[in-house]
């Protein structure tokens, strides 16, 4: 069993119910996710879309130094972007995605950033050094593409939890960061990412 810091002594990490298939039989569902081994260093991003619960594109790519973060908010300013491109005149669309970093940041921690002129505090703050945002000009890119959607929402979906979407979306970002690798000429061992670890590292924003 898992276990995560709890005062001064440890719990069981919370269970989740298996992941609502039906949530995403009807309608446009995408599911992104972003990846990088090590941290920092080669990552990718990949975006899988689903109409009716059926798999109908895929996007995916990469780069050779990059940060799990950054691709994780690639994968979804990809995947916003996508919505743009196809459904013009505001079809509902899901986007689901397993970083509660990008979730809050899209759906809450964005609009008081921009706010306080895209800084985590406001202007007359003592140490505004303490302020600055990482991957500003990425969460900037979403905010102008969130701004140019309608009937777009963003939801949370639990990681490496069986849920098809999430695990093809994780498939994808591997494949982006190998295409990204292989572009380059590095040649790699096959990756092997310590899932546990870099679950603590967005819940403790290190990742």
């Amino acid at each position: 069993m898992n276990y995560r810091p709890y005062k001064n002594g440890f719990r069981p990490a919370k269970k989740h119910a298996p992941f609502d298939m039906s949530l995403v039989s009807a309608g446009y569902h995408l599911f992104c996710d972003g990846a990088c081994e090590p941290n920092p260093g080669a990552g990718g991003w990949g975006v899988a879309i689903y109409r009716d619960g059926v798999e109908v594109g895929q996007i995916c790519g990469g780069l050779v130094e990059t940060t799990n973060n950054a691709m994780e908010l690639t994968g979804m300013l990809q995947a916003i972007d996508w919505v743009r491109q196809h459904f013009l005149k505001g079809e509902p669309v899901t986007i689901w995605c397993d970083s509660m970093y990008v979730v809050n940041g899209c759906n809450d921690w964005r609009h008081k950033w921009k706010r306080n002129g895209w800084s985590r505090k406001g202007p007359n703050a003592t140490k505004p050094e303490t302020g600055v945002i990482a991957n500003l000009d990425l969460w900037k890119e979403i905010d102008a593409a969130l701004n140019a959607c309608s009937a777009l929402t963003i939801q949370w979906v639990k990681g490496h939890n069986g849920t098809l979407g999430n695990e093809r979306a994780d498939e994808l970002s591997l494949m982006g960061r190998q295409q990204a690798m292989d572009g380059a000429g590095i040649e790699a061992e096959p990756v092997v990412v310590d899932y546990l670890t870099a679950q603590y590292k967005r819940v403790m924003g290190a990742a």
